[in-house]
């Protein structure tokens, strides 16, 4: 078995078809790393000329206003005086703090900035978020913003409080492991899964191609698709080799961060109160119950491609019942469909995970039940009951693996 197992393991690292899935990867890596990385233009960032221009703007509005009566004056102009009457205060002392180069005063008053501005701005018909959060999805951005103004709340709260050095790339999101981070709940999730279905789609189908040779390794089907699975697994691993290689480029140009930063946690249960609506989790700790989604959801795409593999021994089937699994929550995947359906019971809800870990998509699907923990039960019972169908499955002599 153990000669089977370096023979499969060979050929896996030989295929042409893996050498090129494992390059495109390397060069997406680098070209993310070197062009993509250096680029990155957050929505809510520190700006001195933006928040001085903001700062004078309403300064000179706000002595304009100085001793004169409201009465006569439409509502939003009333509405106006107190609330950048209350808020310039902060933009001052934001200015200070960075003409001092105190980060730790800076993030003191912009935590409390995009708290007080986030109450004023919400459901606000006379004042209006960030224009840049219009720019997508006009018909959900406030509520897009007011979840980003409660998350920056909390990063920035944590930041006042933290034992290391604050820097401008880390209150920007620019260091390796938070460029980690907002990969983690955006695209990088799919990529890995689809190139995981791309190395391991032909793992049974080619010892048809090549029976002889198989021939000369006689032990049973059952151990052959366990020796599969393990080598499909090593595969997936070593796919994070060019993530880390890019990320080690970002930490180079942008720091390299640390395990303890803070990954501000959405709280469907809480209400909006001096604390906002989340808490937050170390770095660390993120990082490593997304790298536990993402393992277990590897696993159950290599045994799901075993299995289709033994039944339907078509590349094809593999091809589109994997692209299901990844893509299976576009079909129902909404803003609030947790409202209508118990999502959090579909595993296939569960391939965002750094949306997951973060509770994003709970506030995205309005569903308390989604979790991390509660994912990987499903997955792994999921798996589970992959793997030990194949097995039994491949005891019949109706779906040998070579006939």
């Amino acid at each position: 078995m153990r000669g089977y197992f370096v023979f499969e393991l060979k050929q896996f690292f030989t295929s042409k078809k893996n050498i090129a899935v494992f390059a495109l990867l390397t060069f997406a890596a680098l070209f993310y790393a070197f062009k993509l990385a250096p680029a990155y233009d957050p929505i809510e960032k520190v700006d001195y000329d933006e928040i001085e221009a903001r700062y004078l703007t309403r300064a000179e509005f706000l002595d304009s206003m100085f001793g004169k009566s409201l009465y006569g004056y439409h509502e939003s102009v009333g509405h106006a005086v107190s609330m950048f009457g209350f808020l310039n205060p902060y933009d001052e002392r934001r200015l200070q703090a960075l003409d001092e180069g105190d980060l730790r005063k800076y993030a003191d008053e912009t935590s409390a900035w995009y708290y007080y501005t986030n109450v004023y701005t919400y459901r606000n018909e006379l004042l209006a978020y960030n224009p840049r959060f219009y720019m997508e999805d006009r018909r959900f951005a406030e509520e897009e913003a007011y979840y980003a103004y409660f998350e920056q709340f909390q990063r920035y709260d944590t930041y006042k409080r933290v034992w290391y050095d604050l820097t401008i790339e880390i209150l920007e999101q620019r260091t390796a492991l938070q460029t980690l981070e907002r990969l983690l709940k955006g695209p990088l999730p799919y990529i890995l899964l689809i190139a995981t279905l791309l190395l391991t789609i032909d793992i049974v189908t080619k010892d048809r191609r090549h029976p002889s040779v198989l021939k000369g390794f006689p032990i049973a089907d059952w151990k052959r698709l366990l020796v599969k699975v393990f080598v499909g697994l090593i595969g997936s691993v070593f796919l994070w080799i060019p993530i880390i290689v890019g990320l080690m480029i970002v930490g180079f140009q942008f720091g390299f961060g640390n395990l303890d930063l803070p990954v501000p946690v959405y709280g469907y249960e809480l209400i909006a109160n001096e604390q906002g609506k989340f808490v937050h989790m170390s770095m660390g700790i993120f990082l490593f119950r997304c790298f536990l989604l993402l393992a277990t959801w590897m696993v159950v795409i290599v045994s799901a491609v075993l299995l289709c593999s033994i039944i339907f021994r078509q590349e094809m089937f593999n091809l589109l019942v994997g692209g299901l699994l990844i893509f299976g929550d576009r079909f129902y995947a909404s803003r609030g469909v947790g409202y209508f359906w118990n999502v959090e019971y579909f595993p296939i809800s569960y391939v965002q995970v750094g949306n997951i870990v973060s509770k994003y998509q709970n506030f995205y699907f309005t569903s308390e039940g989604l979790h991390d923990m509660l994912g990987l039960k499903l997955l792994l019972a999921s798996a589970a009951i992959i793997l030990v169908l194949t097995l039994l499955i491949s005891l019949s002599k109706r779906f040998r693996l070579i006939k």
